[in-house]
């Protein structure tokens, strides 16, 4: 017996839920999917319940939860209500169940089910049907292969990402490992509109851009919550073996996530138990002296599938391109979901996560070079972060119309920044400062949203409504002191460095975000309208035993509203409009708190899902608006005023697809044309720091499932990034680059099934890039080559 292939395994790609002409039905009715882009076959259900309700989102939410393809034509589905479903023996008989009393069937082809209307001499009518399974826990499904059809990222809602009037990109779990990511730098790196690594190489952080933006704190969020960040170096970590997928939606977006940049919002989905999950274990070696472990398994507890659970871990041991630096990780991820009753789930989610490496990862920088020189000490110098969190996911359906869910979590970090800084050299001698950072934080977030299906004449609607709200607690010490000197040409890295003992900040600080939106998502015929209104608090107290107390209060409202059309080939063009904020410290020559800046996007696009085929193509185009930019107070240069503005207009294309069983690719191109419009420093019209005006990926998988190299897989890819201004005066300019990445992997057969050996490449011809910003460079990360072995079952 075989080993799978990895997009065969499981059998459980997402649905593509379209409207079809009639002609496209009965060309779906006589022909199977063509052979260049073919459908999975149907999966049977897996203890799906589905509430009744207006058919066609039954039908949306069977497809979601199962994987199943289905199509269907507006005007036949329209005006009928299910009766829904409970635990069906199959996908037929529920699909059954579901348009009972409608006068419809579905019909199942090659390429999925078309729902039709019924032969006159067929009966519809069945009995009430049960049966045993798993499906869908707090709407968060595994995806087989590269293409997402849906997220909850960018709605609350598993509305389609066809029918989505805004630019989201997905990145599966089969992308992750086809990656080799290691951070989540390596995941995203190939999507459009993104670029990472701007400040070069540094493991402390994912340095995440979006739209010229940068989303590393603001923009960080876990299974739709924020991750709050106190604004020193404490900053939540997430390491992407723990996670299913990872969501990017891109542009201002604060009625769905609150203070947030203009650029977007990074959001990681965790595993969780799941059905259609495979255990595995995987050990993993490489250059800079890697060795790691990773293990995922899961299952249920009961016959029935009702308790089941999933515990995710993995630990690193390893150098980094600084030699002296590690780049240490470990982290453990249990999680459980209950199925309570037929309309009630709970999924509790748990995770520790150790991490070690260098609190100066940087290299000496001698007046416009940068050297190879490290002017660090192994015993002194360390980013340390320790961070545990727990957390919920409560979902409950009232009854056909009404649900209600909570999702809440509890995070702890414990930081130790310590780093040495060399700012004179005589000669080979560098003179050093030592400096120390000690934080600790707690936070507390949570969700509580009603979601309400239902129709006001022609106009479907889904409207949610909640309250979100965000508490962090931090104490943060910062001081600095003497260091002795290190010779370049004879290194100790191995000195007496005394504990920083000048007390520049001794804080107490507390930090709070409230939010209350409501979204309205209206379905007429082909047509998709989304409205939604948003209102936010913000309350920052710091408590300083150096320079004093502060508080600081902001508030603001944001909006979006988006028009897409459906058309039944699968193009639905779009308009969209959203605002964003983000508070902003410090205060002006005259002691007032700066404004919250403000974002503002007008998104145009198409996007191209065919019926029945695993692609999806985007193109969008946007222009951003940022206002209250800080900028030099013209009547007091020591101090900053709230007045300066930017703007980003763009073009972002990208191609996602399974294109066969055996061949998966993505492709993305992104034209920026961003713009400093006002500002006091004599840089209006200029280009702000550090942003790309182009960059294009290109990625192909190919796992060969037949013939003499039948498990074999080769996967490779290339990244460009453009030239971007050091400066904001641009005087300066830092030179586009190329990144090539590879990786090939072996899956055993017979008594070894389920065996993989593989080897990943990153950066693979070591090209060591340069950025600077303002004067300081940073190097790029280096090559990487990984090999690995691991087992599924």
């Amino acid at each position: 017996m075989t080993t799978p292939t990895r997009r065969q395994r499981g059998s459980t790609r997402r649905p593509l839920q379209r409207q079809l002409p009639p002609a496209t039905l009965a060309a779906l009715l006589a022909f199977t999917a063509p052979p260049l882009l073919a459908a999975p076959q149907p999966q049977p259900a897996a203890s799906v319940t589905i509430a009744a309700g207006p058919l066609n989102q039954a039908l949306n939410r069977f497809a979601e939860a199962t994987g199943v393809t289905l199509s269907w034509t507006p005007d036949l589905v329209g005006g009928h209500r299910s009766q829904g479903v409970s635990r069906a023996a199959s996908t037929d008989q529920a699909l059954a169940t579901l348009l009972e009393g409608t006068g419809l069937v579905a019909h199942r082809t090659d390429s999925g089910y078309v729902i039709v209307k019924a032969p006159q001499t067929s009966s519809a009518n069945l009995a009430p049907i049960t049966v045993s399974a798993t499906g869908l826990v707090s709407g968060v499904a595994p995806v087989d292969g590269y293409v997402a059809t849906a997220s909850r990222s960018a709605t609350k809602t598993d509305t389609p990402l066809v029918e989505t009037p805004r630019s989201v990109s997905v990145v599966t779990r089969d992308q992750i490992e086809a990656h080799g990511a290691r951070n989540i730098e390596d995941a995203v790196a190939y999507t459009s509109g993104v670029s990472v690594g701007n400040y070069g190489f540094d493991p402390r952080f994912d340095q995440i851009q979006v739209r010229g933006f940068a989303t590393t704190t603001s923009g960080n969020f876990l299974d739709g919550l924020r991750q709050p960040y106190d604004s020193w170096l404490a900053s939540p970590n997430t390491l992407p073996y723990a996670l299913e997928r990872i969501d990017v939606i891109k542009g201002p977006d604060s009625v769905i996530f609150g203070q947030v940049s203009p650029g977007g919002v990074v959001n990681r989905v965790s595993k969780r138990p799941s059905a259609d999950a495979d255990n595995e274990i995987t050990l993993t070696a490489g250059n800079k002296n890697t060795r790691q472990a990773e293990f995922d398994v899961g299952g249920a507890f009961d016959a029935s599938g009702d308790v089941r659970y999933r515990v995710v871990g993995m630990a690193r041991d390893a150098e980094s391109d600084v030699e002296q630096i590690p780049d240490d990780a470990s982290f453990i991820a249990p999680s459980v979901a209950i199925r309570l009753d037929d309309d009630t789930t709970l999924t509790l989610l748990a995770q520790y996560q150790d991490r070690e490496t260098g609190g100066s990862p940087g290299y000496y920088q001698e007046g416009d070079d940068l050297t190879d020189f490290w002017t660090g000490d192994e015993d002194f110098d360390k980013a340390s972060q320790h961070q545990w969190q727990l957390g919920w996911e409560f979902e409950h359906r009232f009854n056909d119309a009404l649900s209600f869910s909570q999702h809440t979590r509890y995070q702890v970090i414990s930081a130790v920044n310590q780093y040495t800084d060399g700012y004179d050299n005589v000669g080979s001698v560098v003179e050093r400062t030592a400096s120390g950072i000690y934080e600790d934080t707690s936070s507390v977030v949570t969700d509580n949203r009603l979601t309400g299906e239902f129709t006001t004449g022609a106009l479907e609607h889904t409207l949610s409504g909640g309250v979100d709200y965000s508490y962090l607690d931090y104490d943060v010490l910062y001081a600095y002191g003497d260091a002795p000197s290190i010779d370049r040409d004879d290194p100790d890295y191995h000195q007496h460095i005394p504990a920083p003992d000048t007390i520049v900040s001794d804080i107490d600080g507390r930090a709070e975000r409230t939010g209350v939106y409501l979204i309205d998502q209206i379905a007429l015929g082909r047509w998709r309208f989304s409205a939604g209104l948003r209102h936010d608090w913000a309350e920052d107290v710091t408590r300083d035993a150096v320079s004093g107390n502060d508080r600081q209060q902001d508030d603001a409202g944001s909006g979006q509203f988006g028009v897409l059309y459906a058309f039944d080939n699968g193009v639905s063009p779009y308009l969209s409009y959203a605002t964003s904020f983000e508070p902003q410290s410090g205060t002006d020559a005259s002691g007032n708190h700066h404004a919250p800046s403000k974002g503002s996007q007008w998104e145009a696009g198409v996007k191209y899902q065919p019926p029945g085929r695993s692609l999806l193509l985007t193109a969008a185009a946007y222009q951003i608006e940022q206002t209250n930019v800080l900028t030099t107070d013209p009547d007091n240069r020591n101090y900053s005023v709230a007045t300066g503005e930017q703007r980003m207009r763009g073009l972002e294309l990208e191609m996602v697809a399974d294109l066969t069983d055996e061949l998966s690719m993505t492709a993305a191109y992104t034209l920026n044309d961003p713009e400093i419009t006002k500002d006091n420093d004599g840089n209006t019209g200029n280009t702000p720091v550090n942003v790309s005006q182009h960059l294009a990926s290109l990625w192909l998988d190919y796992d060969i499932d037949h013939g003499p190299l039948r498990g074999v897989g080769l996967s490779a890819g290339a990244r460009y990034i453009g030239s971007s201004w050091d400066d904001a005066e641009n005087t300066h300019k830092n030179d586009g680059y190329t990144l090539v990445d590879a990786g090939i992997h072996y899956d055993l057969s017979g008594k070894l099934a389920g065996v993989r050996v593989g080897v990943d490449a990153h950066n693979l011809a070591d090209n060591r890039y340069l950025v600077c910003e303002g004067g300081y460079c940073y190097r790029g990360a280096g090559r990487r080559v990984l090999g690995s072995v691991s087992y599924r079952w």
